[in-house]
């Protein structure tokens, strides 16, 4: 995997991220990080496996382990029980059951009954739909650099991508396998070449 314009993280900054984006930006940060170990779950379990064949699809297992994997999909779920506002759970089971039926009407089969490659050129096609950019409402928010608001056609199945991906770069799998992690203080290098197999740095901040 490689997100060469992601650059530097800090594993808090993408869970100040997820918490704005479930509408929870009050929770400390060290209970957010818990929820993986404590709460119950919020998505029935068909919703749940939709979830989990979505994430992996979003977030693959390549040369590094993916968002399964790094446990994203039972973060997020736990995430959505203990602390989502009610209109981002709606959004996040509304962006689950338009894939779901979308697929069903393009496919004939469920998102989750399709091979993993069906999935995955499945679900390039959705993004094309349901992240078209159209106008944004009068007298709209403009958002900030925590979270930026982008309005398209479908901002829930928008608002669970970037959950997805933020909650993967909060994890230690992430951040020691995906991204580059060096103890600091380190043998210090004046030049780094950079090549195509380059991975982003990690913040070394609270790995």
């Amino acid at each position: 995997m490689q997100f060469d314009a992601l650059g530097d993280m800090n594993r808090r900054m993408m869970m100040q991220r997820a918490l704005l984006l479930l509408g929870a930006a009050a929770v400390p940060l060290d209970a957010a990080f818990a929820a993986r170990a404590n709460g119950g779950p919020f998505l029935k379990p068909a919703q749940f496996q939709l979830l989990n064949a979505v994430a992996d699809t979003i977030m693959p297992n390549t040369d590094t382990p993916g968002a399964v994997v790094a446990g994203v999909p039972k973060w997020l779920d736990r995430m959505l029980g203990s602390w989502a506002s009610a209109e981002t759970k709606a959004q996040i089971t509304g962006a689950l059951a338009r894939i779901d039926a979308a697929a069903k009407a393009g496919k004939s089969k469920s998102f989750v009954a399709l091979s993993v490659a069906d999935r995955a050129a499945f679900l390039s096609l959705h993004d094309a739909t349901a992240l078209k950019t159209v106008p944004a409402p009068p007298n709209a928010p403009q958002g900030n650099l925590l979270a930026p608001i982008y309005w398209v056609a479908d901002n829930g199945y928008l608002k669970l991508k970037d959950l997805v991906v933020a909650l993967y770069y909060s994890t230690e799998i992430a951040m020691t396998q995906e991204l580059i992690y060096e103890h600091v203080p380190g043998e210090w290098q004046p030049s780094i070449k950079a090549t195509a197999q380059t991975r982003p740095w990690a913040n070394v901040d609270l790995i």
